[in-house]
């Protein structure tokens, strides 16, 4: 069994070091490392019997997936706002060090001959990319179908791990609970700047080809968000009952999300 918290703070140190370049790191902000899907992986892992060392490899080479998909994110959510030829600089960087991450874990498990989980986690890229050109297109029929997106593109990767090790629980639970995560996140980047790809693919989904809302539209749209949320809120709860009782930390951490998105999961409208 792991020590949980060790093992995230041992992980995220290596993932430093193994995603250190010289180079990058004098121009571009250190690697933004996800903690919540490091838990995840760390209390699905902790149900298989598998060596420290497969663990620690398969895992890192995980996060280093998940780091080139979010340094790769930076690009997309940027490419509107460039001006100036540093900023031009910045995001072709970018994109390079995205590359040089997917290369890593590429690296890593080819040198321990792992070919199952580069198909795994391969599998979990393609479709992870594939919901996100959704998500920027806004290419949805109805609110189903965005969270549905929303959600694979989230827990992917470790859905497909979790597929594949036949832990059927830490898939219900990685998309409960990271869904909850990033509309969440989307709603508290709306309210602070007005800026959310989620909120414009509400707005697509129930006012198609307007330009401009009411103020009452725009509340319709708040509540929508709201009941998204509450949504994900049950379905993490419903997961979370089906752990077992050696993820006592990854209870604890459930239970902390549940509470900061719940504060607000009705304040939308009132203070938007």
């Amino acid at each position: 069994m792991l020590n949980i918290n060790n093992t995230v703070i041992e992980l995220k140190e290596s993932i430093k070091s193994k995603a250190y370049h010289p180079y990058l790191q004098k121009i571009l902000d250190e690697p933004k490392i996800d903690e919540d899907k490091l838990l995840l992986l760390a209390g699905l892992f902790n149900e298989l019997e598998k060596s420290s060392e497969e663990i620690h490899t398969d895992m890192l080479s995980t996060m280093m997936v998940q780091v080139a998909l979010d340094t790769h994110e930076l690009v997309t959510i940027s490419s509107k706002e460039i001006e100036s030829g540093d900023e031009l600089k910045n995001r072709q960087l970018n994109v390079l060090a995205g590359d040089y991450f997917s290369g890593l874990y590429y690296q890593l498990l080819a040198t321990t001959g792992n070919v199952i989980l580069i198909k795994i986690l391969s599998s979990g890229i393609k479709e992870i990319n594939e919901h996100k050109i959704l998500l920027y297109q806004k290419s949805f029929t109805d609110e189903d179908m965005l969270v549905s997106s929303l959600k694979t593109i989230e827990s992917s990767l470790i859905q497909k791990l979790a597929e594949y090790f036949a832990k059927p629980e830490w898939m219900e639970l990685a998309g409960a609970v990271l869904l909850l995560n990033r509309l969440h996140l989307e709603k508290m980047q709306y309210k602070a700047g007005g800026q959310s790809l989620v909120f414009d693919a509400l707005a697509e989904i129930n006012f198609p080809q307007q330009k401009e809302l009411t103020r009452i539209e725009l509340n319709y749209l708040s509540t929508k968000m709201d009941k998204c949320i509450m949504d994900a809120q049950h379905m993490t709860k419903k997961a979370a009952v089906k752990l077992s009782s050696q993820n006592g930390f990854v209870q604890h951490w459930i239970n902390t999300i549940l509470d900061e998105t719940a504060i607000k999961a009705n304040s939308f409208v009132e203070e938007g």
